[in-house]
């Protein structure tokens, strides 16, 4: 087993950081030692870069991580985005034709030169001000006013779309997305609030993927993940070992290897010290 090289993936929300959506100074401390030591260690978030980059400050990682489920791969040491998966442009301007006909106020992503820009019509509720506020402190991402989503969709390279709502309304959403081809759909309750966010991606773009490429980009050999929601299914199902946070929903507890401490007694760090204490990663 010496020789073999294991890379550490890990989801943020509700796995790594505390639930106000932080990391500890006693993750950030222990993650930079083992790191420092020769830990292989990334991230798999659906989040993008205008809150990650805020919430690892301090994290002093040494490859890159991936965002977006999967669609963007960021090297948060140089600030640069690495690799970048499109959705198919007919798809594209289809689910921003079906957000628009369900008057979902949602976001749509698009990427041009190494900026992300944050697509929007309007920001009607107090809540779409905040969260657009909250992300828009670093320059790598951009929120961008729009007419129209369809129309921006039929011009502009699109990554991503994020759509929260009530869970009747997105039920019903979720099966209309369906229909559409060459799409990857991530649909869950999200960590923080009682809202249900659908997400939409390349076909074939998942965190499963994210774990074969950050696999490739490390030269790793075998990939431990670790998940706490039901998009990090696809997570499980890439990895060799997949740990779940005692946290997680019950279909991923049911799924993984192993259960660790919840991620408000900083379980993934444990797992990692454990290892080190084991005799290393």
């Amino acid at each position: 087993m010496d020789n073999i090289k294991t890379l550490y993936l890990t989801d943020l929300d509700g796995t790594l950081l505390q639930n106000d959506a932080t990391l500890s100074p006693y993750a950030v401390r222990e993650l930079n030692r083992m790191i420092q030591k020769g830990l292989c260690f990334s991230i798999s978030s659906a989040r993008s870069t205008g809150t990650v980059i805020g919430i690892l400050e301090g994290l002093r990682l040494g490859m890159p991580i991936a965002l977006f489920n999967g669609v963007i791969y960021y090297d948060y040491s140089t600030a640069r985005f690495v690799r970048v998966m499109d959705i198919d442009p007919t798809a594209a301007v289809q689910a921003a034709r079906l957000m628009e006909e369900n008057s979902l106020h949602s976001t749509m992503y698009t990427y041009e030169d190494q900026q992300l820009f944050a697509n929007y019509v309007s920001l009607d509720t107090q809540r779409d001000q905040k969260f657009a506020e909250e992300r828009s402190r670093f320059p790598q991402k951009k929120w961008r006013q729009v007419g129209s989503l369809t129309q921006a969709a039929q011009s502009g390279r699109v990554v991503f779309f994020s759509m929260p709502g009530p869970k009747e309304k997105m039920d019903r959403l979720y099966r209309e997305m369906k229909q559409i081809p060459n799409i990857t759909l991530s649909y869950y309750l999200d960590t923080y609030e009682p809202v249900w966010y659908l997400e939409v991606q390349a076909g074939g773009v998942d965190k499963r993927l994210s774990v074969q490429i950050l696999r490739e980009m490390a030269g790793a050999d075998r990939v431990v993940a670790f998940g706490d929601n039901h998009n990090d299914l696809a997570l499980a199902d890439g990895a060799d070992l997949f740990c779940a946070v005692e946290n997680a929903t019950a279909d991923l507890l049911a799924r993984a290897d192993r259960v660790i401490p919840p991620n408000t007694a900083d379980g993934v760090v444990r797992y990692l010290l454990e290892q080190e204490a084991q005799g290393g990663w």
